[in-house]
């Protein structure tokens, strides 16, 4: 009798669970440490600071005169960008040779979506374009104008890409093999060293870029293209971004994730997490603007920004909060 009343006791404890195993209690989701971090882009922001949100960590720093194009390093990749952080821009000149193009005329000047090369290139598709274009490379942190160079893409493969450039007068000839490697996003050229250059680390080492670069105000005169001071994502690489101006920093949960829009778009964080007041002639923070960012393993954060400047007063250094949901 006693074998048969726990033989039976077993059975409905199993009926009992296998019915119920959406009620199996869950363990508490833990938050990470609140964490204060400073950038520092110094008060020309002449550096581009690649950072790990995850590893709390500065992966790499750069001048950001120190490239000036950068091709798109996938196998399939033929998305070439400008340095967007020296204001740079191009025009396409049709129907002549390369050696032909000598001087810059009334051109249109075209740049880079700063939402990310799936929105649109200066460049375009150079695949199918069989064009000549001019760069004008911006300028130099001292403000000194940095030139122009010509440039010719000739051939495209999974492997690499083959270029021409030089001066618009033809002098300082180039012709140059860029390879390709899938381990990160872009291949960085620079017209001063004449050779590719280290800038971006791997493409899973990092998830948010410091930087200036060109954003592009829409008016009704057509588009306004102005030097601002911000954050990029690595939306290449899975990084996604929501942003909440309705709850205060210190009440965002992790329940509340579902309730958020993420996107990809590389300027979603952008600039105006700050202000200018013309009164004070100085920055302020949007104290109401918060950033969920969702990294390339899963995790979530929550991110807002309390300074940008450093302890001398110097503008240059933005400071944020940040919390492993």
């Amino acid at each position: 009798m006693k074998i048969s009343y726990i033989l039976r006791a077993l059975i409905l404890s199993f009926v009992f669970f296998s019915c119920e195993k959406n009620e199996i209690p869950i363990l508490p989701h833990n938050s990470g440490e609140i964490i204060s971090r400073q950038i520092e882009l110094y008060p020309n922001y002449q550096n581009q600071v690649f950072y790990s949100i995850k590893n709390d960590l500065v992966v790499s720093s750069n001048l950001k005169t120190d490239w000036d194009m950068a091709f798109e390093s996938s196998e399939q990749g033929y998305n070439i960008l400008l340095n967007s952080s020296t204001f740079s821009q191009l025009t396409v000149v049709d129907d002549i040779t390369f050696e032909e193009v000598t001087e810059v005329l009334d051109s249109e000047w075209n740049w880079d979506n700063p939402k990310g090369m799936n929105y649109g290139t200066a460049i375009g598709d150079p695949r199918i374009n069989n064009s000549i274009y001019i760069i004008n490379r911006g300028y130099n942190i001292n403000g000194i104008a940095r030139g122009y160079k010509k440039i010719s893409i000739d051939t495209i493969t999974n492997n690499y890409y083959s270029i021409r450039y030089a001066n618009l007068d033809n002098t300082e000839m180039h012709i140059m093999k860029i390879n390709k490697d899938s381990n990160f996003n872009f291949q960085y050229l620079s017209f001063t060293l004449n050779d590719t250059i280290n800038i971006e680390p791997q493409k899973n080492k990092w998830d948010l870029l410091f930087t200036q670069y060109t954003h592009i105000f829409d008016e009704e005169i057509g588009p306004s293209p102005y030097l601002v001071t911000g954050v990029l994502t690595n939306y290449i690489n899975q990084i996604e971004v929501a942003v909440d101006t309705n709850n205060l920093f210190a009440d965002i949960e992790y329940n509340m994730l579902m309730n958020y829009d993420f996107a990809s778009f590389q300027d979603i964080i952008g600039y105006d997490w700050k202000y200018y007041n013309f009164d004070t002639q100085s920055y302020s923070i949007d104290s109401e603007k918060n950033y969920i960012i969702k990294d390339q393993q899963g995790y979530y954060y929550k991110m807002h920004f309390v300074d940008f400047y450093n302890d001398l007063g110097d503008k240059g250094y933005p400071m944020f909060e940040f919390q492993q949901l």
